[in-house]
């Protein structure tokens, strides 16, 4: 299931006319103030993901940490070992201080409403060096806002042997002036440990983004890179090295030329620098053009390392796919490799590649803001240490290296091969626990538990004709599929509709609001969708900021957004839950289904609204 939908015609037409105030659309007035939609800090809810493995929490909002404060002074008084700090929802300064230093069981964790540090002028550095001393340390939900300068500012991490250092949803979109050495997370040959980079972005890097090779000299800890994007950066998006690494569920695009580094330019997407064995490399998708250099490049400095390539998916037509600069045949083999494009691919003779009409494309949707669920772990080979895994790790999402418990029923959804395009949400709720089963996307699907004690699995922006499937057990009470789109539904094996399994009399989940959904409502009008698009095109530079909230539910509408030309902001998945929804706009627009009444909104920046009635 695509992440974010590709438009195929331009949506550029003007909605009303753009003011920094705004008034709810239909008469009633709008929550607006003069202050950012952050507002204050104290009466944010963190909304970051809980972990287990601290024993105090501290929440920096509470300790009178406000929207545009330097954020160092927080973090050098409350950052310290058997604590989680949390972050209010806003924008920070931050020089660099404050962060450093070694630390047991600790962890950062940002709102997921939007965390972003605000680096000074380029030519100052900011170089944090966080080590996981022992047990997990974990930086999450963190948006680095600002160019790196020409020199070596960094991140560094890393983990001493038997720890681990996890970087969630840690992102750099704005990368590096032109000649910089700067990097933006680095891993030094004192890496002992595991380094886990999951659901993190990268963009606009002249030097190399994630360089986590040089462990492969001292230390030798493993790395596990999952999830992440690579948008138009060099030298290498990645470069791989130390024994038992993995790069796994990754997007790597060279479509824009991206700044120089300090000793040229180069554009690659995963370089394989130093000789480590036992590297996996597996579905990953490459959107390669004569922009980048190579997609893959066997380095001469990694000759004698081993591993696999398997299920990646390339579309090249101008760059070099593969450039091999040493023999790797009997160490390093390639499984289920899709190659499409007119480029010279360069494939190894002994990979098993798949070209022509049956090669599969790349999936080219990416977000640069994507928090995900509490208590993640690594997962799959080379999960390491600190991992909790016995046997390599489990590739369930929630990290659970146990056999999950059969659950009673199993649902099986299919989306109509006639419906229009990627909009489709289908959404039930249950009185027992939900499960993913073999056809579910646990990175792209949510299952969630409700304060009522039921549950809810969303099948999100399903494909025509895609399935996903569920384990549940109980019974299912209600559910809601996106107006003007139809999914079949499998029960137990046999075949049904949602509005048999919960009795409604005469329903037919096809009306003009879509099926009934579970939001509680008697019917009328808070069963008619509306849409609200947020609309900042026309302004190539300036961010809006917003939030909103309704009555009834709300989702997004990604056939009515449109972000092909908007700004690396306009990439982030806007945070949504239940009737509330919070996010940024810039040269693009955001578009939300909602049911009921608009309740309030507030608007901080150029960008203008509408509601439409669907």
């Amino acid at each position: 299931m695509a992440r974010r939908q590709e438009e195929s015609e331009s949506r550029k037409e003007r909605l009303i006319e753009r003011r920094s105030l705004l008034k709810a659309v239909g008469g009633t007035a709008a929550a607006v103030g003069a202050t950012s939609f952050l507002g204050s800090a104290g009466a944010q809810e963190t909304g970051g993901s809980a972990v287990d493995f601290t024993d105090t929490t501290v929440d920096l909002g509470k300790q009178g940490l406000s929207n545009g404060d330097l954020i160092d002074p927080y973090l050098d008084e409350h950052l310290s070992s058997g604590t989680e700090v949390r972050i209010p929802a806003g924008e920070y300064e931050f020089e660099g201080e404050g962060l450093g230093g070694s630390y047991e069981n600790a962890a950062l964790v940002g709102s997921t409403d939007g965390v972003v540090f605000n680096r000074p002028a380029p030519e100052e550095l900011v170089r944090p060096d966080v080590t996981a001393e022992s047990g997990t340390v974990r930086l999450e939900n963190i948006t680095l806002k600002g160019k790196k300068g020409q020199e070596q500012s960094r991140w560094r991490v890393g983990a001493n042997e038997g720890a681990r250092m996890e970087l969630v949803n840690v992102n750099m979109p704005d990368g590096t002036v032109d000649g910089s050495d700067s990097t933006g997370i680095y891993a030094g040959d004192d890496h002992a440990g595991t380094l886990w980079v999951r659901n993190c972005y990268f963009s606009m890097f002249g030097n190399v983004a994630c360089y986590v090779s040089d462990p492969y000299k001292g230390g030798n800890g493993a790395v596990i890179v999952e999830n992440c994007d690579f948008v138009n950066t060099g030298m290498s998006a990645v470069r791989l090295g130390p024994d038992g690494s993995v790069v796994r569920d990754c997007y790597f695009e060279a479509t824009e030329k991206a700044p120089g580094g300090n000793t040229g330019w180069n554009q690659r997407g995963i370089k394989i620098g130093d000789p480590g064995s036992d590297i996996t490399i597996e579905n990953c998708d490459f959107n390669w053009s004569d922009t980048g250099a190579m997609a893959v490049k066997f380095d001469e400095d990694g000759q004698d390392g081993g591993g696999v390539l398997r299920n990646l998916r390339v579309a090249n037509d101008g760059g070099t796919t593969f450039s091999v600069e040493w023999d790797i045949e009997g160490n390093w083999s390639g499984e289920n490799i899709h190659l499409t494009g007119d480029a010279d691919h360069y494939a190894p003779d002994h990979f098993e590649t798949v070209t022509g009409s049956n090669a599969e494309s790349p999936n080219t949707d990416y977000s640069i803001w994507k928090p995900i669920g509490e208590n993640v772990e690594p997962s799959g080979p080379g999960a390491g240490a600190g991992s909790g895994s016995d046997d390599g790790g489990s590739d369930s999402e929630d990290g659970s290296d146990a056999e999950q418990e059969p659950l009673e029923h199993s649902i099986v959804l299919q989306a109509s091969e006639d419906n229009p395009d990627t909009n489709c949400n289908a959404r039930f709720t249950t009185t027992g626990p939900i499960q993913f089963a073999d056809e579910a996307e646990p990175n792209t699907d949510e299952i969630t538990e409700n304060e009522d004690g039921t549950f809810t699995a969303t099948s999100v922006e399903m494909n025509p004709a895609a399935v996903d499937s569920y384990t549940f057990d109980g019974e299912i009470t209600s559910y809601e599929v996106t107006s003007g789109y139809e999914v079949a539904v499998e029960l137990d094996g046999e075949a049904t509709t949602f509005a048999e399994i919960v009795g409604e009399d005469g329903s037919s989940g096809d009306s003009d609001a879509g099926s009934d959904s579970d939001s509680g409502s008697d019917g009328g009008d808070d069963q008619q969708h509306k849409v609200l698009v947020i609309d900042g095109t026309g302004d190539a530079q300036s961010v809006a900021k917003y939030q909103f909230s309704v009555t009834g539910t709300a989702e997004y509408d990604a056939g009515r957004s449109d972000t092909s030309e908007g700004l690396p902001w306009d990439k982030m998945t806007d945070h949504v839950d239940d009737g509330r929804v919070v996010g940024v706009v810039g040269n693009g627009k955001d578009a939300f289904r909602f049911t009921g009444s608009l309740d309030s909104i507030s608007v901080d920046g150029n960008a203008g609204v509408k509601i439409l009635e669907v």
